[in-house]
């Protein structure tokens, strides 16, 4: 490879310095100008979407909040071109390559709207778009999956839960509230029972955040799915 690709909400950057994060301290890339454009994202992690690879070898984007994309793509964002000679394989888990030297820019591409470019993207072949509650058959109903993502990344990757990171799960997916708890006290954390104690531990961090934590209305709308669902 000659090339790889890096998005970002950040226009203007002439050089990458390596960043602290779970595998290491890398720039992080990939061969896949598909890829790049998907992480370009507004806000979002894996309590409000997943994208994954599938069988026919293109990815699926799926939301895990009612209308969570609308907020996660609202943003213009910048498509870097970068020289792969520094970037290698560390078997991350997706489809993503690291170089842990400065890396410069030798190309930048502006796009007006995040949203437009992953349509566009759809419309090529090259990802398929969930919006909530749609979801592939291997995503299971129950959202399980999300609970055993919690569970793995602090079992296998070491990266320790906290009383916060459950309030953000139970508040963003109350459909699978109990499921947390019970991880939760396996961990031996104390979390409380009233919801809005728990809304507004999210709240309050939105303040601190709020290009990330932006999700309040879509939680609120989760909550009120959930127990329209326990009422039939």
């Amino acid at each position: 490879m000659e090339y790889v690709y890096h998005g970002s909400k950040t226009h203007g950057i002439k050089s990458m310095e390596p960043r602290p994060s779970t595998h290491g301290t890398y720039v992080y890339a990939t061969e896949s100008k598909a890829i790049a454009i998907v992480m370009s994202k507004r806000c979002g992690d894996d309590a409000t979407y997943s994208f994954m690879r599938n069988k026919e070898g293109t990815y699926d984007l799926i939301e895990r909040l009612p209308h969570a994309f609308d907020k996660s793509y609202s943003n213009d964002f910048s498509l870097y071109t970068l020289d792969a000679t520094n970037f290698k394989d560390i078997k991350t888990g997706f489809n993503e390559v690291v170089s842990d030297k400065t890396e410069k820019v030798v190309k930048e591409e502006i796009f007006p709207s995040a949203m437009d470019a992953i349509k566009k993207l759809e419309e090529e072949g090259k990802i398929k778009i969930y919006r909530y509650p749609e979801r592939p058959d291997y995503i299971p109903e129950d959202d399980m999956d999300l609970v055993e993502k919690v569970k793995y990344v602090h079992d296998k990757l070491g990266k320790m839960n906290d009383a916060f990171s459950f309030y953000r799960w139970i508040f963003l997916h109350p459909n699978i509230e109990n499921e947390f708890r019970k991880l939760a006290k396996e961990y031996n954390i104390d979390l409380p029972w009233n919801y809005d104690e728990i809304k507004n531990f999210y709240v309050a961090r939105q303040q601190d955040n709020p290009d990330h934590e932006c999700y309040i209305d879509n939680a609120e709308e989760m909550y009120k799915l959930t127990h329209q669902e326990k009422k039939l």
